[in-house]
């Protein structure tokens, strides 16, 4: 067989040298032609546009198989299953995918605000891209590690916490800043996201073809609303919503109503009902002093998205006295633009009585059955906290930080594996309880947002 292979290439090299120099000049010009064919026309000819769905039928079934895998604990965890599902064959990896605008529509957002509970999972045109680009810069190193197999835990009791092992962020991860205050300015000498390399860490750029801020509200930065790649990531996907990123006086880290707004629409973007948008004030755990959001996609249903609620006034719900930690649920009640003023109204209040603060942004079950029966729709969960002065410790051998997440049921841990093994739900509530205010400060917060919510009340 080797014998006839070689006889058929050496017949084959012999037929080419005669073409060759009986005439030249053709062939090289062919030869010219294939090669800027490869290099100029192939890139632009097989890189999908970020708004477009993927062309065939192979691509379709690689998202839903990426879909199970995400929705199924065992299948997630096979990490290479999910990176290869999402990535598209005959397409390069390319500085040019990086840092392209996701233009999207009011329509696009109101389309899957509301994801029946029974539906299978499935990819958004979003979810598709935002994978690829992350596989890109992980594949380039663009991360200050390789995301290492991660451990998983579901901890008995009743509060049904999962807890995910990962040292390598607790080890390699950028030293957090010192957090004073709530409401510390922005410091434009520390690192912020302004500093970052664009074209290594940005994604994608988000561009809605709508306008729905008022012109006061309109940054010097118009159209750097960033999605950048979070360096030590905790899970598959991590990333960060920078609003804004560019603007010349700076953003601290204090929600504002764009910011609020634009992480909203980050989270309607996908169409997976496990990506979340989280969100750490100053004084609760944030690392950086610059407006920003974490989003990723976790690897079970979080507690939070589907607990028992009480219901306050209008939109304004708060968790039951079952869970771990009091807060404030915001239910979506008839747009994206609504679901941000209603929050703001929790926010500006927990900020004018200096509270500090954490926020998730999630898909789950309905505080209101009646209105929106069968369907997960998002919601909004306010966490107000106990001010965490100083420098946040994540190599902490024993337990973890209380930060967005924790609160929500996700316990991210950077110990030791023992210790990782060890933890209970006993332990785990003794350290979130740390954080929480007293039933007096409690009490006033709700009175006053109440207040607020009736006497601000906006038709629907």
């Amino acid at each position: 067989m080797k014998i006839a292979r070689a006889a058929i290439l050496r017949t084959l090299a012999s037929i080419a040298r005669k073409i060759f120099w009986a005439r030249p000049l053709p062939v090289l010009a062919l030869i010219i032609l294939g090669l800027l064919f490869l290099v100029i026309v192939y890139p632009t000819v097989h890189v999908r546009d970020l708004n477009e769905p993927p062309r065939s039928l192979r691509n379709e079934r690689r998202a839903h198989a990426s879909a199970l895998a995400v929705r199924h604990p065992v299948r997630w965890r096979d990490r290479q299953l999910v990176r290869h599902t999402v990535r598209h064959r005959k397409r390069p990896l390319g500085r040019q995918l990086m840092g392209q605008e996701l233009k999207y529509d009011r329509e696009e957002l109101s389309a899957v605000a509301g994801l029946r509970d029974t539906e299978p999972d499935e990819l958004s045109p979003f979810d598709l891209s935002l994978r690829q680009l992350w596989d890109i810069a992980m594949k380039k190193g663009h991360f200050r590690y390789r995301l290492p197999q991660l451990k998983h835990r579901w901890l008995a009791g009743s509060q049904s916490f999962v807890a995910v092992h990962n040292k390598s962020r607790g080890a390699l991860r950028r030293p957090p800043q010192l957090m004073k205050c709530i409401q510390q300015p922005f410091d434009t000498d520390k690192f912020h996201f302004g500093k970052i390399n664009g074209e290594k860490e940005v994604l994608m750029r988000l561009r809605p073809l709508y306008r729905w801020y008022t012109s006061d509200e309109v940054p010097d930065s118009e159209g750097h609303n960033d999605i950048i790649i979070n360096d030590s990531p905790i899970d598959y996907g991590h990333v960060l919503l920078v609003p804004h990123r560019l603007a010349i006086d700076g953003s601290p880290q204090s929600i504002t109503a764009y910011g609020m707004r634009f992480a909203v629409d980050l989270l309607l973007l996908s169409r997976h009902r496990n990506w979340i948008v989280v969100f750490n004030s100053l004084c609760a755990l944030a690392s950086v002093n610059h407006l920003h959001f974490h989003a990723l996609y976790v690897t079970a249903p979080m507690p939070v998205m589907s607990w028992p609620t009480v219901h306050l006034c209008n939109s304004l719900y708060r968790l039951d006295d079952k869970y771990h930690s009091f807060a404030f649920v915001i239910s979506w009640r008839a747009s994206s633009e609504q679901l941000t003023l209603d929050t703001m109204r929790v926010i500006k209040i927990l900020i004018g009585n200096n509270i500090a603060h954490n926020v998730v942004l999630v898909r789950g079950k309905s505080v209101s059955p009646a209105l929106f029966p069968g369907k997960l729709v998002p919601k909004v969960i306010v966490f107000p906290r106990k001010h965490f002065i100083g420098l946040k410790q994540e190599d902490n051998s024993s337990q973890f930080n209380v930060a967005a997440l924790e609160l929500g049921g996700l316990l991210v841990h950077y110990g030791a594996d023992k210790d990782f093994e060890a933890l209970t739900e006993e332990q785990a509530l003794a350290t979130l309880r740390q954080s929480q205010l007293s039933a007096d400060v409690l009490e006033k917060l709700t009175k006053d947002t109440i207040a607020e919510f009736t006497i601000n009340e906006t038709p629907t």
